[in-house]
């Protein structure tokens, strides 16, 4: 019997040893200053929101989305960590304790927030369609898409409006925006649902081969950016809402937008020139 307590102890104590909760187990807002780090985890293939360019040699994540974390990690005096995952996934990291926080271009559903806490939104945006510009006089209106092969990244608002919004639709999830654009140039796909201002940045980037749809655009009830949080660090959300609603009534959001646009702008024409 003795032997048996002390296997099933060294197997529980194994067992919390690599479980990824126990691991990561929640911070609150005192344990994040007190590591002098807050970690945001994101999916970094949406930009102007957050990319990933090489600077001095490495890889580094930039956009709207890791300045306006900047100034949070600023505000609590702390360093800033990015993670770098499935948007999918996202949720998940954060509801687990593996991120603080996460920011990824996320808008608010009613299923994420039954598990994570939801910021103020601090960008109001709408989805668009891309297509390839062999099939531009096939895809004018919303009609044209009902029997469409449409591609939307998974786990994204854009997801759930394809399947809801055209049932006859063939919907094809992928993990990653680039693969969807990739997708649509082959002529695997036939269109892309994604927000309305990172179409932009794409369609900027191989305006030989993909345009956007014109005049077209679907908007959500209360759809727009947040960032979100455990439900358990109310303290840490409170924060996060102080620093975009002055950044927000500042016009600093407004200036972190145009600036990275136009760094995703001179990344596109730096890679043309190539």
């Amino acid at each position: 019997m003795k032997k048996l307590v002390k296997l099933f102890m060294a197997l529980a104590a194994l067992f919390i040893a690599v479980s990824p909760l126990s691991a990561s187990a929640q911070r609150s807002l005192e344990d994040i200053q007190e590591d002098g780090k807050i970690i945001m985890a994101t999916s970094a293939d949406f930009p102007p929101f957050e990319w990933t360019i090489m600077e001095d040699g490495e890889a580094k994540i930039v956009g709207i989305d890791p300045d306006l974390a900047q100034k949070i990690a600023d505000e609590l005096g702390v360093e800033l960590e990015i993670q770098d995952t499935s948007f999918e996934s996202l949720v998940t990291q954060v509801q687990t304790g593996r991120a603080d926080f996460a920011a990824a271009g996320m808008s608010y559903n009613p299923d994420r927030e039954n598990v994570v806490s939801f910021s103020d939104i601090y960008y109001e945006t709408t989805t668009s369609f891309v297509i390839n510009n062999d099939n531009a006089d096939q895809f004018t209106v919303q009609e044209d898409f009902n029997n469409a092969k449409i591609g939307v990244q998974k786990g994204t608002i854009q997801e759930e409006l394809a399947n809801d919004t055209f049932p006859d639709a063939e919907v094809v999830s992928m993990n990653k925006n680039g693969d969807l654009v990739e997708a649509l140039k082959t002529g695997r796909i036939d269109a892309v649902m994604m927000d309305t201002i990172v179409v932009s940045e794409f369609v900027a980037q191989n305006e030989d081969e993909i345009q956007p749809v014109a005049d077209l655009e679907i908007k959500l009830d209360d759809d727009g950016f947040a960032m979100i949080t455990n439900k358990a660090n109310e303290d840490l959300l409170a924060v996060i809402n102080e620093v975009l609603n002055e950044a927000l009534e500042s016009g600093e959001v407004e200036e972190i937008i145009e600036k990275n646009i136009e760094l995703n702008a001179s990344g596109a024409e730096d890679t043309e020139e190539e």
